[in-house]
């Protein structure tokens, strides 16, 4: 739906779409099996529970929210109803993000420690309110990201809720437990919305969380994104820049390597991904064929469950007050 009488027209004309409506009550009202929020932040909470009271699935773009409060309720509601929400977090639907979560599943690399992660993304025009992330042309109309839904500190805008919640939401695929603690600094725009991110995370079963991220990079280069994971029996490398995913274990291959130079470098992978040509591009297909299994009643694969976008979003709020008050945050995930 557009509220937009000519982005709808343009729409219209260039799908085959049997309603394009600008009002919520009555694209509902059509008796939709799934719908996907992708509205403003702030409306996420609002559209996500009129689609469940309607008897559908819903797939929300990240952030799911902005506040913990809303997140908790939109899960609350699906329970309720008896439907499921989904987060559009395509990296963990790429062959990377499915391999990791196996391996992390597979118990390969014992308990946990540690996570950290960095990405960038060139996005200091649309945060800034400057512009868009690339037009989209149908039947004359330009679609354009809106200012109001990134370039707004007050409701969601900028790097944190903008991008680091990808990378929450691949970390947290593999961290399973609750967030505990949180402390965060930003480096700001003019208009005050954040651009330059680091937040450090412990969880309550004592794992510890770092994501960096920037919104900096130069338009038309390569993103960097990587995941690093350590465990009691080993560590695990994804890299969707240089498309690499691979582990070493502690009693793998290099255990025996007597010293020197290989005992450094190492000589081999325990396991690994046989990663083609362009498997660490961003797609998100992942999560839309999900719901559109899910409505034809399959049995699919929650890659991003419900209870990772609350997670996530609890950490980004308590990242955003933390990076304010120069302190770190408490908190307690409700279920």
């Amino acid at each position: 739906m557009r509220r937009d009488p000519d982005a709808l027209r343009a729409l219209r004309n260039s799908f085959p779409m049997e309603v394009a409506t600008g009002d919520v009550a009555e694209l509902l009202a059509r008796g939709c099996d799934g719908v996907i929020v992708a509205s403003p932040h702030t409306t996420h909470r609002e559209h996500a529970e009129a689609a469940l009271h309607a008897g559908a699935h819903v797939l929300i773009e990240k952030p799911m929210t902005v506040t913990p409060e809303d997140a908790r309720a939109v899960a609350r509601t699906a329970q309720a109803e008896g439907r499921v929400v989904s987060l559009a977090y395509g990296w963990n639907y790429s062959s990377l993000g499915v391999w990791a979560a196996g391996v992390a599943e597979s118990g390969a690399l014992g308990d946990l420690r540690s996570v950290s992660g960095h990405m960038a993304s060139a996005l200091v025009p649309m945060f800034s309110g400057a512009g868009g992330y690339g037009v989209v042309t149908l039947d004359g109309y330009a679609f354009e990201a809106s200012s109001d839904t990134w370039a707004r500190p007050d409701a969601g805008g900028g790097y944190l809720y903008g991008q680091l919640s990808h990378q929450l939401g691949l970390a947290l695929s593999l961290v399973r437990s609750e967030p505990e603690t949180v402390y965060a600094q930003t480096g700001l725009l003019p208009n005050g919305v954040d651009i330059d991110v680091a937040v450090t995370v412990r969880f309550t079963d004592g794992v510890i969380g770092s994501f960096t991220g920037h919104g900096r990079l130069p338009w038309g280069t390569r993103y960097p994104f990587e995941l690093r994971v350590a465990g009691t029996d080993g560590v695990m490398t994804l890299d969707f820049e240089r498309e690499r995913a691979d582990a070493n274990l502690t009693e793998g291959a290099n255990a025996d390597a007597a010293g020197g130079r290989d005992a450094f470098v190492g000589t081999e992978r325990d396991l690994w991904l046989d990663v083609a040509h362009g498997d660490g591009i961003y797609q998100c297909e992942g999560p839309a064929r999900f719901l559109v299994d899910l409505c034809n009643g399959r049995n699919p694969i929650d890659r991003a469950p419900v209870d990772t976008g609350v997670r996530a979003v609890a950490i980004m709020d308590a990242a955003l007050r933390s990076a304010r008050s120069g302190r770190p945050v408490e908190l307690a995930v409700a279920a």
